[in-house]
């Protein structure tokens, strides 16, 4: 993949993998369940600490106000490597409350550090496109606003893709026109790549269904 290609697969988030966010400024809003990105960038980019990676670069703690104590760190991320072969790093800054003044008064917050971190390394992956639909204002909160003409993602599923798919099916036994209506695509190799996941996901629980049935 190229690097457009690789910024297109990252580009969209599942439903499944995004959460309304009910209170405070970001009310209405949807966060990105960080497992999700580690997933996606291992799927485009590899196994993290071999192909792509992080580390902490910077934490300072400060006093907020009304007694409040704040948390912000600086993560870098690193992608491959230059052709000098030296890794190549960006970085993003994340934070959160250790102490939160609420209704009831002062009180601690032992998951901040955890917090501000994922944070900042979920502000770094921007830079390589995860996330980038909901980012770019792609998104409306229940569906995503014609995707593929807004940053185009009508990227197709590789030859190992399609080949995957094709064995899924026959062994699922699925019919190919129904499946092909479902993918909204005119032939497996028209598929379109940020839908695989989802569409080899459906075949493997029909083939596991298949298999239970047999056994009966």
């Amino acid at each position: 993949m190229n690097t457009r290609e690789k910024w297109n697969r990252l580009a969209r988030v599942p439903q499944t993998a995004l959460e309304p966010i009910k209170y405070g400024a970001l009310k209405g809003k949807h966060s990105i369940n960080p497992q999700w990105r580690y997933k996606a960038m291992t799927e485009v980019y590899g196994q993290c600490g071999t192909d792509w990676g992080h580390r902490l670069v910077n934490t300072e703690i400060v006093n907020g106000v009304n007694d409040e104590v704040l948390i912000f760190v600086e993560v870098a991320v690193w992608v491959g490597m230059s052709e000098s072969g030296e890794v190549e790093e960006f970085t993003g800054v994340g934070g959160d409350k250790i102490v939160i003044k609420d209704k009831n008064g002062l009180r601690n917050n032992d998951e901040a550090m955890k917090m501000a971190y994922t944070d900042a390394l979920g502000t770094a992956l921007k830079y390589v496109g995860v996330g980038s639909e909901i980012y770019e204002g792609n998104f409306d909160g229940c569906k995503y606003v014609n995707p593929v003409a807004a940053s185009g993602l009508a990227v197709k599923i590789n030859e190992d893709q399609a080949i995957e798919i094709k064995k899924l099916m026959e062994l699922s036994g699925a019919d190919e026109k129904r499946f092909l209506s479902h993918a909204k695509a005119e032939s497996i190799s028209a598929i379109l790549a940020v839908d695989f996941e989802r569409l080899k996901s459906n075949l493997q629980t029909k083939l596991e269904q298949k298999k239970q049935a047999e056994n009966q």
